[in-house]
């Protein structure tokens, strides 16, 4: 039974390891008052700190969807299980920071609010830009993700988390790549 369990711990990734990749993703707005879904692009830098942990640090853009984009700095822990040679799944949790910004274009007949963005009361109005505004928020996100070895340097993976901001709770879903080097 220990050796079991030992094998599931143990992963292909080795202390010191380190990779960098890219994601393509959707995130969703869970608020009940919003129906935004950003569609992103993003980069991430990962370090293996034991054989089953790994740090990663991942700066993720949200392209403007209903007048709202977001800018997403975060840094996640994965525990890696083995389940085979080539698939590791792994939870992650992480914290970051989070710029977001809204707005609309002005025109005569407009709703010039931020009524249908989360958490509008929050953002700071810019009168001579047209009602654009932006807010800084930190976040937390908890979620799961697995990754399928290609080869010794190149793995595919998916992950969801459930990210946790302030008036602007999202579910990013992601696919990428990542090189080890």
């Amino acid at each position: 039974m220990c050796a079991a369990v030992m094998a599931l711990c143990a992963t292909a990734q080795q202390k010191g390891d380190m990779a960098v990749g890219l994601n393509l993703g959707v995130a969703p707005c869970l608020e009940k008052s919003s129906s935004v879904t950003n569609f992103g692009l993003g980069a991430k830098f990962q370090y293996n700190l034991t054989n089953p942990i790994r740090l990663e640090a991942a700066l993720d853009y949200g392209f403007k969807a209903k007048g709202s984009d977001a800018l997403t700095l975060g840094v996640n822990a994965h525990y890696l299980f083995k389940v085979t040679d080539k698939i590791n799944v792994y939870p992650l949790v992480g914290l970051g920071y989070a710029h977001v910004k809204a707005g609309f274009e002005p025109s005569e007949d407009a709703d010039t609010s931020f009524d249908h963005i989360p958490g509008y009361a929050e953002f700071e109005d810019d009168e001579d830009y047209g009602g654009n505004g932006s807010a800084n928020k930190f976040f937390f996100n908890v979620g799961a993700g697995a990754e399928y070895a290609l080869n010794s340097k190149l793995s595919v993976g998916a992950e969801i988390k459930y990210q946790y901001i302030k008036n602007f709770n999202r579910l990013p879903i992601s696919i990428g790549v990542t090189y080890k080097f």
